[in-house]
């Protein structure tokens, strides 16, 4: 696999992660986080996907750019 790969696949998963995690939250303890979405208060599983699919959708958006980064950047390296 290479490193640009890698990199989105860490980017993309962390942010995933983060948005299932708030997700988890919510429905847990609804008053230690907010989730909103077009203005109302999401519950239940509904927050599970809204926070999932913004952290899939900035994981993506992240995701590229830092594998971007990372392609310019080893494009130069000889494989041994």
């Amino acid at each position: 696999m290479t490193p640009a790969k890698k990199a989105f696949r860490w980017v993309f998963g962390i942010c995933l992660g983060l948005g299932v995690l708030l997700g988890l939250v919510k429905l847990v303890a609804p008053d230690a986080a907010s989730v909103t979405w077009n203005g109302a208060e999401m519950t239940g599983l509904g927050a599970i996907a809204v926070a999932g699919g913004i952290g899939a959708f900035f994981g993506l958006i992240f995701g590229l750019i830092i594998a971007g980064i990372v392609k310019l950047a080893t494009r130069g390296s000889a494989k041994a």
